[in-house]
């Protein structure tokens, strides 16, 4: 039994690593199960016991990438420390994942840049839209935690700092996709996140005027 699910389970990653390889060369669209199955070097059968349809390994591709992301910025917030601290943990943690994952680049290109306009994805795009609609509204309220704590500069409206914060992150994550030789984000991810920091970091005001602290 033991072997079996093993089985199984190196089945599902080769069928998985076909589809990325498959979707990325072609986009969703023009991808057809004969292909990632012929990659694979299995037969179409496999793929609809393993996952049902392209659909769903598409579905299956993206969760696993997510999951990747979710559990770096939980990471990031565990290690503690003050607000800033953390926002730019957040932020350097992600973009160095998106360079040193291969599985995860891969997919975030592939979702940008690949995913297509089949009607098969509309459902799969409302429910993104959604959830960033969810990751604004949480991200705003810890800002608004921060706003309160004396954190962050007074006259920070939450919510467009949250519409700010993850924009930074999505554009430069966006940016070294098309030209990854533009910066290193291993190298100067925590340069990036300061340019940030720096503009919602508090400081006292002076004569009318805000001062750096």
């Amino acid at each position: 039994m033991r072997r079996t699910k093993e089985d199984a389970e190196q089945t599902r990653r080769s069928l998985l690593e076909a589809a990325l390889e498959v979707f990325s060369q072609k986009g969703y669209d023009a991808t057809r199960l004969e292909d990632i199955a012929k990659v694979a070097g299995m037969t179409r059968g496999a793929i609809y016991h393993h996952f049902g349809g392209k659909l769903e390994l598409f579905h299956a591709l993206f969760a696993e990438a997510e999951a990747s992301g979710h559990q770096v910025v939980q990471q990031a917030i565990t290690e503690g420390g003050s607000f800033l601290d953390i926002a730019k943990r957040v932020l350097v943690s992600s973009l160095e994942l998106l360079q040193q994952n291969s599985q995860y680049r891969r997919v975030t290109a592939l979702y940008l840049f690949k995913a297509g306009s089949s009607p098969e994805l509309a459902d799969f795009q409302r429910q993104r839209a959604e959830e960033m609609k969810q990751q604004v509204d949480e991200v705003a309220g810890f800002f608004e935690a921060a706003l309160a704590q004396g954190a962050v500069r007074a006259d920070l409206d939450p919510r467009l700092a949250a519409q700010a914060f993850l924009s930074y992150q999505s554009g430069l994550m966006l940016m070294w996709l098309l030209n990854p030789a533009l910066i290193s984000l291993e190298g100067h991810a925590g340069a990036l996140a300061d340019v940030f920091i720096r503009g919602i970091e508090w400081a006292p005001v002076v004569r009318g005027r805000t001062q750096p602290s």
